[in-house]
């Protein structure tokens, strides 16, 4: 688990989890509690939303039931209705709308799909959805998908909840849905009341939009002053403290809470309210110090206790916009935002730091942090009448992203719903209307269309500055001259160059994220890129660390009696089609390393970089992996050398083939776009794709006229630079799935790699693969360095591979289990590595 603040807090026994094969299972945990859980304990939940506080909120099963039946009978849910999984279920608001519909016997539609995806909502037509529940930021995901435009006929209602909704789209929504026939249902609520409280009627919704309703079926209101009175009067403030059947046990904070009973009868919520003279409720404000942001509430004076840890000097403040930070020291507003951003889970738009050179105060001597929040406003306003001056800065704001580049698109850069909303907004601004598939697109595309936009505009301002009253001229010749070369080569060219850069267009309505590989600064090589998350054509999420590697985060010092192990290599040891970072070969050996010497920090180091040749793995281990100090280098070195090789020399071979017949068979090439292309096959490829669209056989060239003769002289001085910095070199046999495998077989794992089977054929890739190995067994024994001999005893076939490189689920534990058991029972390299040897 990425954050084990609960689970250590509560030692918990017992944890439910996505298992290596990607299967949810439970587990047991070390360290677990023996207490007991009261009988009427159903669920814990989190009380501060993102901050993962360990202070949670005890939900009894009567807590549940009774609110499900509530929810129920106010939204008159019945077993016909069909309710989509637009919340995560973690959540309490998305966890009331399982509860609620499974109460009535309804049916829930599945999906982890985003609600500014095209596919979301195909499902929900497909699947004839009728409830949809939202929090406020997708509302704004909403109107940018112009949803009131659409048609949904299966659609019953619409419910939200999860923070104030602005007025104004609560009276849209109101009014759309009255004349639609649909039901629009604002709500209140929190976790603690599992989590329902009150509702509006969508009857009354447009003469009451600032309200949050009366009380839910079961439940009561009433409003205390300061001292604790009722307060009778209407419009008078006063806390807002609810009671029902559905108000929890109470908080948990150790393990020792959990066997406690029920100890509320009433819940008193910490907002600000009026009651109406028609007896509706009004929030004014809030008592305590939270934020509720993207319907999940964040505790401000937990965010500032976590500031004063790091030894910072300031305050926090917010609303339900954002949160303010506003500390005396300078030079760190950069670096703490993103801080920020990661251990809260806030959107870069819902952060702000001020460096300011004192804390403002109260005349009682108290921090004003009222006066931090309106200075934070002000900032805010300034900084929207002074926009960025390009797209890419607006990006970078945005996605909270120092490291974006031109050729990025926003898909690539991980983008959510709230970013797209931002985007969104900005590009309109930008160009004066939203591209279609805008998301796909990369910045430079959109500038090029700006600047397109700008002549027929006659504008001389940059595009983002000519949203504001205060420009300046500007002459944009250059400018006109390119975009009246790109009109005259038509959109035609516009969507081939997306198609190739993101492999995806609107005339393929496929949207596949290319593999963001760049030259990375602080290593002068490439690697993927520091810090992010994407995921590739085959559905691969890739977690990057600050390194460039699909690993764990890793110290540059070793740790005391740390077994730390490196695996560099190219997109096999990366994991190209393994869907998880936890799912890689080297994560499951971590995982039996871990086991076998338990109480010492183990760390296997995924160095895997897609493309990496021989020498690319020389250069990282010169520049980076030396200095991380590990125990052990392993080198899966793959077959790059030689197709890689064979294929940027046999160009002439190429073109000769392609001239010879007219009607070849082979793989299709992108005229009209129907297949993707990786990032694999363009950069092995691009003399091809320049070339004109044909088809093509395979060349079957002779692995053994094309075999790189610096490979063994390369081996040789990666050997010798490892054991001058005392560090173990073991090499691993590269796999090839087609030996023993029948012809069906071969046919269909060579279907999945174009590279191999062009340029050599089946059989060449066979005889390139065991070249190879030959070469690197040789090496082996000359240079007594340690073999764990994979392709020996790995079988082959589509059971194992998923083409002819890459492992499928099966493949990845069988690799990791014979590395494991290789290394253990190797009694030098066990000894070296403090290793248990492990019965075979």
């Amino acid at each position: 688990m990425k954050d084990d603040r609960i689970s250590r807090t509560f030692a918990a026994s017992t944890v439910f989890h996505q298992s290596e094969q990607g299967e949810w299972r439970f587990d047991p945990l070390v360290h677990s509690s023996s207490a007991k859980l009261h009988p009427d304990l159903c669920i814990l939940l989190s009380t501060s939303g993102t901050t993962g506080s360990p202070k949670l909120v005890r939900l009894s099963r009567s807590n549940i039931e009774s609110n499900a039946s509530a929810i129920t009978r106010y939204l008159s849910i019945t077993q016909d209705d069909r309710a989509i999984t637009s919340l995560p279920p973690f959540y309490s608001f998305g966890m009331s709308v399982l509860n609620s519909h499974l109460y009535a016997g309804a049916t829930l539609l599945l999906t982890d799909e985003s609600v500014a995806s095209d596919k979301f909502w195909h499902f929900f037509e497909k699947e004839c959805a009728t409830t949809f529940s939202a929090v406020p930021f997708i509302f704004d995901v909403l109107e940018r998908i112009g949803f009131r435009t659409r048609s949904y006929p299966s659609l019953r209602y619409i419910s939200q909840a999860g923070g104030r909704l602005q007025e104004e789209r609560v009276v849209e929504y109101a009014k759309w849905g009255s004349s639609v026939g649909k039901q629009f249902f604002v709500m209140y609520g929190q976790t603690e009341a599992g989590p329902r409280m009150a509702y509006v009627p969508p009857d009354h919704l447009l003469d009451n939009p600032e309200c949050i309703g009366t009380p839910i079926p079961g439940g009561a209101f009433q409003l205390l002053d300061e001292c604790g009175a009722p307060i009778l009067q209407p419009d008078q403030p006063g806390e807002l403290v609810y009671s029902g059947p559905n108000v929890m046990m109470g908080y948990a904070e150790s393990e020792v809470d959990l066997s406690s009973g029920t100890l509320l009868t009433e819940l008193r919520t910490g907002d600000l309210a009026c009651r109406k003279s028609n007896s509706l409720y009004y929030i004014v404000g809030r008592k305590s110090r939270f934020s509720k942001i993207l319907g999940l509430r964040i505790s401000l004076d937990e965010i500032e206790s976590w500031l004063h840890r790091r030894n910072l000097s300031g305050i926090v403040s917010g609303d339900d916009r954002i949160v303010v930070v506003a500390v005396t020291q300078t030079n760190v507003r950069d670096s703490l935002k993103q801080a920020i951003i990661e251990r809260f889970g806030l959107p870069a738009s819902a952060v702000h730091v001020l460096e300011i050179n004192t804390i403002p105060t109260l005349s009682s001597g108290k921090y004003d942090y009222k006066a931090v929040l309106r200075i934070a406003h002000e900032a805010t306003n300034h900084e929207l009448q002074n926009c960025p001056e390009t797209l890419i800065e607006s990006y970078r704001e945005a996605l909270g992203m120092a490291d974006i580049r031109s050729t990025d698109s926003f898909l690539e850069l991980g983008g959510d719903s709230v970013s797209f909303v931002e985007i969104s907004l900005i590009l309109e601004d930008y160009l004066g209307y939203l591209p279609e598939n805008w998301e796909t697109m990369s910045i430079e595309s959109l500038q090029s269309m700006a600047q397109i936009t700008q002549h027929d505009r006659n504008l001389t301002s940059t595009p983002i500055q000519a949203a504001s009253s205060q420009t300046k001229l500007r002459q944009f010749w250059p400018a006109v001259i390119l975009g009246l070369g790109l009109l005259i080569m038509g959109e035609a060219v516009l969507q081939l160059r997306t198609y190739l850069k993101t492999g995806s267009s609107p005339l393929t309505r496929r949207v596949t994220e290319k593999t963001p590989m760049i030259k990375n600064t602080n290593l002068g090589i490439k690697t993927y890129r520091p810090n992010h998350v994407f995921t590739n054509f085959e559905g691969s999420k890739f977690e990057i660390n600050s390194l460039g590697f699909r690993s764990s985060e890793i110290g540059r010092e070793v740790m005391p009696e740390e077994l730390r192990i490196i695996v560099a290599g190219a997109s096999t040891v990366a994991g190209f089609s393994t869907k998880e970072n936890v799912n890689t070969f080297l994560s499951l050996l971590e995982k039996q390393l871990r086991q076998n010497i338990p109480g010492r920090p183990v760390n296997i180091v995924n160095a895997g970089i897609e493309d990496y040749t021989l020498e690319n793995i020389e250069e990282l281990i010169d520049r980076m992996l030396i200095g991380l100090q590990p125990t052990v280098i392993i080198i899966y070195p793959g077959n790059n050398d030689i197709v890689g090789f064979s294929c940027g020399e046999s160009a002439q071979q190429k073109k000769d083939a392609q001239q010879k017949k007219d009607d070849q068979k082979g793989v299709p090439v992108a005229t009209i776009p129907n297949w993707v292309l990786t990032n694999e096959i363009i950069s092995k490829n691009t003399k091809t794709l320049r070339e004109p669209p044909v088809l093509v056989d395979a060349i079957n060239l002779n692995p053994n006229d094309i075999f790189p003769s610096d490979y063994i002289p390369t081996m040789d001085r990666i050997a010798t630079k490892l054991a001058d910095a005392g560090i173990e070199l073991v090499l691993v046999t590269f796999v090839n799935p087609y030996k023993n495998t029948d012809p069906a077989q071969r046919a269909r794992l060579a279907e999945h790699n174009f590279v191999n089977n062009y340029c050599f054929g089946v059989d060449g890739s066979l005889d390139a693969t065991n070249l190879l190995n030959d070469a690197i067994r040789s090496f082996s024994r000359n240079r007594m360095v340690s073999l764990i001999d994979l392709d020996s005893a790995m079988s082959a076939g589509s059971e194992y591979f998923t083409d002819t490189s890459h492992f499928t689920s099966k493949g990845q534990n069988f690799a990791a289990d014979f590395i494991y058991r290789t290394i253990t029972n190797d009694n030098s390299l066990s000894r070296r590595l403090g290793l248990s040897p492990v019965s075979n």
